[in-house]
């Protein structure tokens, strides 16, 4: 299976587990039933080792891949010189009310092979892996039933629309079934890749019901995103954008991870390869911005109640980073068999992270609390202690040193991010206290610490010389997130310190027009990494509330030129070759150009620009 770039693949999914499948048609990536379960196809990060599902014509091809339009179904057409075809693929979603008319498995992954013109040969090879490929599984034919194999009480079983005997066990060869067929106009072939948690187990019809399934799946999510609000600039932009965040978000706890992959290097061949598969509480502020403003109030209304749940084990401290069921500790281990994406090792899988005082998490949970808090009268008690429990954090520690925004690994510094950020969370705690008038608030207390901040941070974290608010107190560094100071209200856009800093990250943070995070700082790491996709969208914003909106408009347009065919981006980008680094679909890139659309359509509205 040749390699593909990143920009090359497509994601699916059912807000529990999650795929990838090349413009090749070859799925690479796929965790089930969870997230962070160990995959079971994994050539994404190791060819010959990880294991694939791979639906193609036999011969050279040429191939194209979208998503079906308003919905997270895969369309991949392939010509050759025999003709057309195309292939869907998608895990199948459909409402309560319809899961109660057929007995179903817990998941399907469902692919449709159809015809379009002339007589069109196509190969299938299924190889699935038990552990990231570190072991090859016993297929089993069962014949109509399908070929399945066991792991653990898990059961995987491959079923087929073609005759049993066309879908066969290579001989000689442990894990690996293949199947060679014809599709001529309008024929279609299904393959259903199920998963049941326990015998015995539920096997889905094909022949008759398999393409309703994919219909109904289709209808599912034009259904999901016709509750979308916006409908300004940018809108199918941002519609993508959200269905990406659907598929990240973990319907049985309500939590939204970062990435559906791990180790996804930020440099080719280099060390800096993390697991995503998690959530981190920095990204709340942003998030439910994005829920609240688009009209996803379920979803805002989930993810507040996985932030109120996750926490818990924690209380009244908040970690960088939890499980999508609030486990706070994620060892971080190596995966010592595998390759690697373009050789980038170590494959890592848990995530470091969970060890660290970052001191910003504090004003992001506290911001998210706020943007929420129009979606419900009051709190309860135990909620109201919890938010007064995180101002009596920030009291306490917010003169402490931490690791940042970016999980720096070398040394805790005093970032003016995380100060910022501090100060933002008794802000919010301020004004909620007296919008729901909760008497036993300390606000002359929160007023004094916040006064207090705010003066220390244009004290320390401004460097007159520069003209710029700089990384660490006393420092001379630049540092990306000092965009946010802005966009959380601590100064305006317009005001002189914010502009002079956006214009001189701008200058020095900058590469071929693309924005990374930070240079030349020690970060505990070697190598290098690239431009940081959502640092690229506040620059947007800035540069937009500040008056500046034909420059705004091409930095987002030139973002937008780096998303992969289907529309998606990844954390970063390299700004040399334009390809996709790092994890990918990235939840925080996907809601930056969701925040960067709305602001620009702002904008545009006062200026009379906008549709």
């Amino acid at each position: 299976m040749p390699a593909l770039n990143i920009s090359d693949y497509a994601l699916i999914g059912n807000s529990r587990a999650a795929a990838l499948v090349g413009r090749n048609g070859a799925i690479a990536w796929c965790c089930m039933p969870e997230f962070h379960s160990p995959g079971i196809f994994s050539a994404l990060l190791d060819q010959e080792r990880g294991g694939y599902f791979a639906v193609a014509p036999e011969r050279s091809y040429q191939s194209v891949q979208k998503y079906l339009p308003d919905t997270n179904v895969v369309e991949t057409i392939f010509t050759t010189s025999e003709g057309e075809c195309r292939l869907l693929d998608a895990f199948t979603a459909m409402t309560e009310k319809e899961k109660t008319r057929v007995l179903l498995p817990e998941q399907e992954l469902l692919r449709v092979v159809e015809g379009i013109s002339g007589n069109v040969k196509i190969r299938m090879e299924y190889m699935p892996r038990i552990f990231y490929g570190k072991d090859i599984p016993h297929l089993k034919d069962h014949k109509r039933l399908g070929i399945c194999f066991f792991w653990k009480e898990n059961i995987f079983t491959l079923r087929s629309t073609l005759e049993p005997e066309q879908l066969t066990l290579a001989a000689g060869e442990a894990g690996r079934a293949t199947a060679e067929f014809f599709v001529k106009p309008g024929e279609q072939v299904l393959f259903s890749l199920s998963f049941s948690s326990q015998s015995p187990a539920v096997l889905p019809e094909l022949h008759t019901t398999g393409w309703n399934r994919m219909q109904q799946t289709i209808r599912f999510w034009k259904n999901w995103i016709g509750q979308c609000r916006y409908a300004g600039l940018y809108r199918e932009e941002v519609k993508r954008s959200a269905l990406t965040l659907k598929l990240l978000a973990h319907a049985p706890s309500g939590a939204i991870i970062a990435a559906p992959t791990t180790s996804l290097p930020e440099e080719p061949g280099g060390e800096r390869n993390w697991d995503y598969r998690y959530c981190w509480l920095r990204d709340a502020s942003f998030t439910t911005r994005v829920l609240v403003k688009l009209g996803f109030e379920e979803e805002a209304h989930a993810y507040m109640n996985w932030i109120l749940h996750a926490t818990q084990l924690t209380r009244p401290k908040l970690q960088v980073v939890y499980s999508v069921y609030g486990h706070a500790s994620l060892k971080e281990e190596t995966l010592h068999w595998l390759t690697g994406y373009c050789n980038s090792t170590p494959v890592r899988i848990g995530n470091g992270a969970d060890g660290q005082f970052q001191l910003d998490v504090y004003g992001e949970v506290l911001d998210a609390v706020y943007t929420y808090a129009p979606l419900v009268k009051d709190f309860d008690r135990d909620t109201r202690k919890f938010i007064l429990g995180l101002g009596e954090v920030i009291c306490k520690q917010w003169d402490q040193p931490d690791n940042g925004i970016w999980e720096v690994r070398s040394s805790t510094v005093h970032h003016t991010h995380s100060k910022v950020m501090a100060w933002v969370g008794l802000d919010r705690l301020i004004k909620l206290s007296e919008k729901y008038k909760w008497k036993r608030a300390p606000l002359e207390k929160y007023r004094n610490v916040a006064s207090c901040i705010r003066e220390q941070v244009e004290q320390f974290g401004y460097n007159s010389e520069l003209q710029a608010y700089t990384r660490e107190f006393n420092g001379e560094t630049l540092d990306s997130s000092l965009l946010v100071l802005s966009l959380v209200g601590f100064c305006h856009p317009t005001s002189p310190r914010m502009i002079s800093t956006s214009q001189l990250i701008s200058e020095r943070l900058a590469k071929n027009n693309l924005l990374y995070r930070y240079l030349h700082t020690n970060d505990g790491l070697t190598g290098t990494e690239g431009s940081f996709g959502i640092c690229n969208f506040w620059l947007v914003e800035n540069l937009a509330k500040s008056g500046q909106l034909d420059k705004a408009t091409q930095i987002f347009e030139t973002m937008l030129q780096h998303a992969s065919p289907a529309g998606l981006l990844s954390e970063e980008i390299d700004p040399e070759s334009h390809e996709l680094l790092g994890n990918y679909p990235q939840g925080f890139t996907h809601i930056g150009l969701i925040n960067a659309a709305l602001t620009l359509n702002e904008e545009h509205r006062k200026g009379g620009l906008a549709e």
